[in-house]
């Protein structure tokens, strides 16, 4: 008779083994080693992706792996400690991996384990794409490469905090996706988050995220987890706490490469989405303290102390799972994590409620691809970059509201006379590599009347 313990192995096993084969959990990692000799030297690393050294000057081993993070991402990821070897070109075909007529590939290169900017010799990366292929010349071996299928179009309704939930999810999208933001709106004060009265309550301002504060782009003045707005007593740069807020920030100073707010597909529930608020404020209390490097799966508990370390969206991450949510399931996230990843596991919120009489009106774009040169500077390494541009190629499919075009965007204007439920649709497009893309979104909105 097995003992318990043997029972309890067993059932684990087997648990694993029917995850494994359904692709529930999927570790996926290769591990080998390139052996440079004097010259020329081309190697296949994984189907799609291909690296070779010119004027190799010796022998050289450099061993690597290759980490399937997700079906979007795998990570190319060579051990420090190989600075002899000299720069790489990579040679990604984009059909090999996967790459559609509507998506783009994105190439990142992570410098080293423990920090996201060289600290030393000037570290560059060159490209040059065309429909069929990217090349990625480097004057310096990274320490990993991120190479991901994106989408060349977003959608982005800028929906004003009243129509917002508590745990919403906010995303600004930078070049090549990195670098870029995660937030979660919160739409509560500290006394209502350490309670569980008033669930549903919203006060259309409030948000949390771990940042390297700039002053708008200039001299760092602090960084950790921090929530807006919040009057923080003797403090540098109070202002900026005081008067930041989900409305200044992400629908105004952002707008442009905002994704709009998004939500989490799964169930969750008022209290859940309390939980979450919570962790944010009792993080922010202890003085979390904002990492990219040693945090690059979103988190570092540091020893000794509760001010641990957590990228932006590490504790947007670790806010859900405080309340039993994962956006991005543990297997996926345990080495690497990024907006990205979590981005592309959320949804654009997808319902509103609003009441008879009162006017519905939000910004709303598309987000297009574009090959960009960008230059060099601590956040870019490459001299190219996808850049997701908001433009105002958005069509309204539904008789309820109007939409006014601007320069880069439109707004959506209604004001409903009849309670209902009302599915709102628009149509997002937009010309990318000389064909049209689009995509739908419908909005439904729950008209209420005055005194429900």
């Amino acid at each position: 008779m097995l003992s318990r313990i043997s029972f309890t192995v067993l059932i684990i096993s087997i648990i694993l083994s029917i995850s494994g084969c359904t692709g529930l959990i999927r570790f996926e990692t290769e591990h080998s080693h390139l052996e440079l000799i004097p010259g020329e030297n081309c190697f296949e690393l994984t189907r799609g992706v291909k690296i070779s050294f010119s004027n190799v000057q010796k022998e050289v081993s450099i061993p690597y792996e290759i980490e399937r993070i997700s079906e979007r991402t795998l990570l190319v990821l060579f051990r420090e400690g190989t600075a002899s070897a000299p720069g790489p070109i990579f040679h990604l075909s984009h059909e090999a991996l996967g790459i559609e007529a509507d998506q783009v590939l994105i190439v990142q290169p992570i410098l080293n384990q423990t920090s996201y900017v060289p600290t030393e010799e000037r570290y560059e990366a060159q490209f040059i794409k065309d429909s069929l292929s990217t090349v990625v010349r480097f004057t310096k071996l990274p320490y990993c490469l991120l190479i991901s299928r994106a989408d060349a179009l977003y959608t982005a309704q800028h929906l004003p905090g009243k129509f917002l939930l508590e745990g919403d999810l906010l995303y600004h999208i930078g070049p090549n996706w990195i670098p870029s933001h995660s937030a979660v709106y919160l739409g509560v004060d500290y006394e209502t988050a350490m309670t569980d009265e008033k669930l549903g309550f919203n006060n259309e301002v409030t948000f949390g995220e771990s940042y390297p504060f700039l002053s708008h782009g200039y001299n760092l003045v602090e960084e950790g987890v921090f929530i807006f707005p919040n009057d923080i007593e003797n403090h540098s740069y109070v202002n900026l706490f005081n008067y930041d807020t989900y409305e200044s920030r992400w629908l105004r100073y952002w707008a442009t490469s905002f994704s709009g707010a998004r939500r989490f597909p799964g169930e969750i529930s008022p209290q859940d989405r309390r939980k979450i608020s919570r962790f944010m404020y009792e993080t922010a209390e202890k003085g979390a303290l904002w990492s990219v490097g040693f945090a690059w799966s979103g988190f570092w508990d540091l020893p000794f102390t509760d001010r641990d370390l957590y990228s932006c969206v590490g504790v947007v991450e670790k806010a859900y799972e405080s309340a039993g949510r994962n956006i991005v399931p543990f297997w996926e996230d345990m080495f690497y994590l990024n907006s990205f990843e979590q981005f592309s596991r959320t949804i654009p919120v997808p319902e509103i409620t609003s009441m008879v009489g009162d006017k519905v009106e939000f910004r709303i774009n598309s987000l297009l691809a574009e090959w960009t040169y960008v230059g060099f500077d601590k956040w870019s390494f490459g001299d190219h970059a996808w850049i997701w541009k908001s433009e105002s190629n958005v069509e309204l499919l539904s008789p309820q509201g109007s939409l006014e075009v601007k320069n880069d965007h439109c707004i959506f204007t209604w004001t409903p006379l009849e309670t209902g439920d009302y599915p709102i649709i628009f149509r997002f497009f937009g010309e990318f590599e000389g064909k049209e893309v689009e995509k739908y979104h419908t909005l439904t909105v729950h008209v209420t009347g005055k005194d429900s």
